[in-house]
């Protein structure tokens, strides 16, 4: 039955946020919950990630659709703009020349224009072209568009510039100091004796997530479904537990997404363009309807649940061999022999017993909080 595994999920979810001090009215849950080996990984499969709405979110599957960098560099293309009143192959050089920079601040485009400019062209195009940058960055969406331009990347150019990957504030190395300052925590709970209402949560109740016992089982599978009708407990501990948040790097303008997230239907939105107030913001179908805000992160996880379920030899089997994909409630993989997974054992009676564990110093993010457009920015 559904529903039986979707409480097995509410109650770890009701147990975390209440143990973790977290409030349901932000928190999503991770499913998997990985380990985060460096920087790349952290701004990539964390931060530019846009959350469904849904209580427990799986951060493996990132698509195009929940890019944050991508659906932004969309929304602005949707924006009508003062603009840079200079030649388009100049223009196009000019966002060569950019991409192909390091980041510099939007402030000394300007001086930047014209002193590339004046070592290819006249001292007249560099004066006027730096005068209507000058101009267009006063613009706050022109300056959201410009901003944008040194990680595009150009293709055009002789040799090609590939793009630039968006960058966050914080960093890896940043983000394992505070770890390591965290509180520990522990928690147990029997699932027959915890709360299973969500209702209140950001959500509603609402969760889309697809795992079940295992990671290649879904929630109404014979295993899964065994495991969810009969009771359980669950034992978890943590040696360090920390919130860790990031800002977008100079390539995002809050003023600017301030300036199409309040005048909905009307300018700076230009008319026709399939990109759409309603196709970015709304709250159930924009894809920048909500942001990750800072993440959960723990390090030397051990959780044991004892299941009183009498499991079938079949369904051993298949948990048995499958343990590797990762178990509930955070389906961990191993990972270049750093990172321990979890373990089944059964009785003779067919009682299970599974312990997860994560080695000290290595993060795992197992949810984040969540903010909805319109809180993003201010």
């Amino acid at each position: 039955m559904l529903m039986a595994f979707e409480d097995v999920n509410s109650a770890l979810y009701n147990s975390i946020t209440s143990n973790l001090k977290l409030s349901p009215t932000s928190f999503v849950l991770f499913q998997p919950a990985n380990p985060v080996l460096d920087t790349g990984d952290l701004w990539n499969h964390y931060f530019n990630l846009i959350p469904a709405k849904s209580l427990t979110l799986d951060p493996t599957t990132l698509s195009g659709g929940a890019q944050f960098f991508d659906n932004y560099c969309a929304l602005n293309s949707a924006l009508q703009s003062t603009p840079f009143e200079a030649p388009e192959g100049i223009r196009q050089a000019f966002q060569g020349f950019l991409s192909a920079k390091g980041a510099v601040p939007i402030s000394q485009y300007p001086a930047l224009f014209r002193e590339w400019a004046s070592q290819k062209y006249s001292p007249v195009v560099a004066m006027a072209g730096a005068a209507a940058l000058s101009v267009a960055l006063a613009d706050p969406v022109a300056d959201g568009q410009l901003r944008l331009l040194q990680y595009l990347g150009d293709p055009g150019a002789s040799p090609p510039v590939p793009p630039k990957q968006p960058d966050w504030t914080e960093t890896f190395v940043q983000m394992q100091s505070l770890l390591a300052a965290g509180p520990p925590v522990s928690f147990r709970y029997r699932q027959s004796e915890v709360s299973k209402d969500v209702s209140r949560s950001w959500t509603g109740g609402r969760s889309v997530g697809n795992f079940g016992l295992t990671a290649v089982s879904n929630l109404g599978s014979s295993e899964s479904t065994r495991f969810a009708e009969s009771d359980f407990t669950v034992e978890a501990s943590f040696a360090h537990v920390c919130t860790f948040a990031a800002a977008p790097g100079p390539w995002f303008s809050p003023v600017t997404m301030a300036l199409a997230y309040r005048n909905k239907g009307k300018a700076p939105w230009v008319p026709g363009n399939p990109v759409t107030w309603g196709s970015t913001f709304d709250q159930d179908t924009g894809n920048l309807a909500r942001f990750i805000l800072n993440l959960v992160v723990v390090d030397t996880m051990n959780i044991q649940i004892t299941s009183f379920a009498s499991f079938t030899s079949d369904d051993q089997t298949f948990i048995e061999r499958n343990a590797l994909q990762g178990l509930w409630p955070f389906f961990i993989k191993p990972d270049a022999g750093r990172i321990a997974g979890s373990q089944p054992k059964f009785s003779s009676t067919g009682q299970m017993e599974v312990t997860t564990t994560s080695p000290p110093g290595v993060p795992i993010v197992i949810g984040g909080n969540i903010v909805p457009a319109g809180g993003f920015w201010t």
